[in-house]
């Protein structure tokens, strides 16, 4: 029984990710018709590079050494591969980044016009003998109407920048193969040797 190492290891500035599968076709997605070098990664395959190298982003340059028992000619595609994949999940990425900068202003601009309505409203009845209650919810319901978008503006672009970087960091892994025969014992006695 041997003692398995962790499968990223930290070196100076240099992460390293341990993949080991049997075949290497195992890392694209079966569904995926295009050819291997621009062929999607298998979501778990892609999930796992990402997560192992997500606790990595202070080192300078991130390796991923795939150990594969079998299919050793995709070696040179799958560079290319996981470039392609990580390059449009950026793209995507940045669309989503800047759709949702561009939805969460929209909001704002309609929550500052209910916020000043309100507030317009509120002083239009401080005239006539409003209640308390219909003065105090105008203020709630105009704060409401700003903390959402404002909590957007301020906090919800921080997870897509951060999913955005990740992916371009992963755009420029560099991906190494090695080949690895596996070891049968023999089960078989030698030819000389005979059970009686």
């Amino acid at each position: 029984m041997g003692l398995r190492l962790p499968s990223a290891r930290r070196a100076g500035t240099t992460a390293t990710v341990r993949l080991h599968v049997r075949s290497l076709a195992q890392l694209f997605n079966e569904l995926d018709p295009s050819p291997f070098w621009d062929r999607d990664l298998d979501p778990a395959a892609a999930q796992f590079i990402e997560d192992e190298f997500r606790e990595e982003l202070s080192a300078h340059t991130w390796h991923l050494d795939v150990h594969a028992l079998e299919e050793a000619e995709l070696a040179t595609d799958l560079q290319a591969a996981v470039e392609h994949y990580y390059v449009r999940l950026a793209g995507s990425s940045r669309l989503r980044l800047r759709e949702n900068l561009r939805v969460t202003q929209i909001a704002l601009l309609g929550g500052t016009a209910i916020f000043l309505a309100c507030m317009t409203l509120r002083q239009l009845l401080s005239g006539i003998s409003a209640s308390r209650f219909i003065n105090e919810g105008l203020i709630v319901l105009a704060w409401l109407a700003l903390w959402r978008p404002t909590e957007a503006l301020v906090y919800g672009w921080v997870p897509l920048y951060r999913q955005r970087r990740l992916y371009q960091r992963l755009a420029g892994i560099r991906v190494t193969v090695r080949s690895e025969a596996p070891i049968r014992a023999s089960a078989e006695p030698a030819p000389h040797a005979r059970n009686t």
